[in-house]
């Protein structure tokens, strides 16, 4: 699947496949997630965290049709986070390879925005 910088719709049918390919592409990548709610207002859920990967659960048991979101590297600082009920699934890679946002909207109507942006590289040893 070709990721561009338009706001690319993916359907529900590509979604595992969009999934397996985006964890591929920004694995280790910034990841902000948010979730916006007409209730809550924009609740904050994992700020600047190593992305590892997005999950479609399209098969068996009460997870089956959920999103799952990773971030973190080992614990206290891995978090996982779960988009309930997904009916849209919408990706913007605003500037390729430098951001991309992915924003999963669920059927309760909250809209959950995971901001990637790729992390600086390190310089190498012993060119300070």
């Amino acid at each position: 699947m070709e990721l561009n910088s338009a706001t690319q719709q993916i359907p529900r049918d590509h979604w595992s496949e969009f999934a397996n390919d985006v964890s591929r592409l920004y694995q280790g990548w910034d990841a902000t997630i948010e979730v916006l709610g007409p209730e809550f207002g924009a609740q904050p859920e994992a700020q600047a965290l190593p992305f590892q990967g997005l999950s479609f659960e399209s098969k068996g048991g009460s997870a089956a049709g959920d999103i799952l979101i990773e971030v973190g590297d080992v614990e206290p600082a891995y978090e996982a986070h779960r988009v309930d009920h997904p009916s849209a699934l919408r990706m913007v890679a605003s500037i390729p390879g430098v951001e991309a946002d992915i924003e999963i909207e669920s059927e309760d109507g909250t809209t959950t925005l995971v901001r990637l942006r790729n992390r600086p590289a390190l310089p190498p040893p012993g060119s300070a």
